[in-house]
């Protein structure tokens, strides 16, 4: 797909990724070019799969929640299945990878302080052994994948 990204569609699509409410109009002026010229461009982008939505970002920590946790997920014989259910199926596991290695599963958890980590893995112990790490700070937060120039 990135063979056919002209410099207008990366800079619509860096401007988009640092402000993606703007409108049509904003976004044509930092573009140089008319509002319907955007839009068709933002359309076509979506259209081929490289823009796959428009998302609020919402803090964690003003939602109550004051810690993040990795939790690496190693799950017992037969049990891969019940694990990955079971992981989809808690809202706050925020964000999961399926790895390689003996640990299969690789997850954020959101907590709102160390006291309830034990209650919120307990649902997992009889299909997975589990390691935590608390989340310190993050200088690295999820961010778009660089465009190829």
């Amino acid at each position: 797909m990135n063979d056919t990204l002209d410099a207008l569609d990366q800079l619509i699509l860096k401007e988009l990724t640092r402000d993606a409410r703007l409108g049509w109009s904003e976004l044509a002026a930092r573009a140089g070019v008319s509002a319907p010229t955007v839009r068709d461009r933002v359309r076509r982008l979506e259209d081929t799969g490289l823009i796959q939505g428009f998302v609020a970002e919402l803090s964690p920590r003003a939602l109550g929640y004051g810690l993040e946790a990795i939790v690496r997920f190693k799950p017992f014989p037969g049990k891969v299945h019940i694990l990955a259910d079971r992981i989809i199926a808690t809202d706050r596991i925020v964000q999961c990878d399926k790895v390689t290695g003996e640990d299969a599963f690789v997850a954020r958890m959101l907590l709102r302080d160390i006291a309830e980590l034990d209650g919120l893995l307990e649902p997992f112990t009889a299909h997975a052994s589990t390691q935590t790490a608390i989340v310190k700070s993050s200088p690295v937060p999820m961010r778009p994948p660089p465009l190829i120039e």
